[in-house]
């Protein structure tokens, strides 16, 4: 009688070598090369089928469909997005605003954290002016130990963190779940930029779902999405733009636009138009090299 092959999630992976947590409990696997270096390489979060052979080891024969992929960080099948800001080091907006538009192109909720409120300052009530509208905005301290306002959007998911290296990404993570006791860092003193402590992604069971853990980063490429696509991804901005006079208006240089109205007037973030702009352009030159 054929052995029926089991099915699992991967938590990690490196250099080929990948732990998937299953129902019948945890295995570490191996991938034929044409499912590890094609098209469907596998990902951490992807959902795999895999035949089991002595112990724990396992063969990876087929990763099934995923619902989502990032791209950085490479992560598949997240339901959440945390983007992590804090006050150290200076948070880049340019940044966040990249991850958003990612996170609404692959139907993955964002969730913006500014962690580290315990140094004071007034970045959580920016972020709510600025972000307020378009997704939520809580506010962490994992210095304390607080984390709590995160459980809710793990518990029966798989969420992500994302943003700059030493917003406190791994200490969020380990303030949720303190056994896991993960490597942290800090700030550079010679460039006041975080330093890496994350190696690999990761994901842990944590709060009754999962967490994974990402390298921190300080570059997001927005991809497949064309410059005139762009709007699509910002729902304050489509909700103004009903008003404007070209239903296919990019709100760059047309005439009676309604999101660069409102963005004058203070009803949409002027910031967040200008930093769209910059996007917008670098989608557009984008395209031109592409051809």
């Amino acid at each position: 009688m054929a052995k029926q092959n089991l099915r699992g999630i991967v938590v990690k992976g490196v250099g080929g070598v990948f732990n998937v947590t299953a129902q019948q409990g945890k295995f570490v696997c191996f991938a034929p090369k044409k499912l590890r270096y094609n098209d469907l390489c596998i990902l951490i979060g992807d959902e795999v089928e895999f035949e089991r052979l002595h112990g724990n080891k396992g063969n990876i024969v087929e990763v099934l469909p995923r619902k989502n992929k990032l791209v950085r960080p490479e992560v598949a099948n997240v339901d959440v997005c945390f983007i992590v800001v804090a006050s150290a080091p200076e948070p880049d907006f340019y940044l966040v605003d990249k991850v958003l538009v990612n996170c609404f192109h692959s139907a993955i909720e964002p969730v913006i954290v500014v962690n580290k409120t315990d140094l004071g300052g007034k970045l959580a009530e920016e972020c709510k002016v600025e972000y307020g509208k378009v997704c939520d905005v809580l506010e962490t301290s994992a210095e304390n130990g607080n984390a709590d306002a995160l459980v809710p959007y793990i518990n029966g998911h798989v969420a992500c963190f994302a943003g700059q290296s030493a917003v406190g990404k791994t200490s969020l993570l380990n303030a949720l779940c303190p056994t896991l006791a993960e490597k942290t860092g800090g700030l550079s003193e010679k460039s006041g930029r975080g330093t890496h402590t994350t190696r690999h992604a990761s994901l842990h069971s944590v709060c009754g779902g999962y967490v994974v853990d990402t390298c921190g980063f300080s570059l997001c490429d927005i991809t497949d999405i064309r410059s005139d696509e762009l709007r699509l991804y910002l729902d304050d901005f489509v909700t103004a733009a009903h008003e404007c006079k070209f239903t296919s208006c990019t709100h760059t240089v047309e005439p009676d636009c309604a999101v660069k109205k409102a963005a004058l007037d203070g009803t949409l973030s002027k910031a967040r138009y200008d930093r769209y702009l910059e996007e917008y352009k670098e989608l557009v030159e984008a395209e031109r090299n592409k051809y």
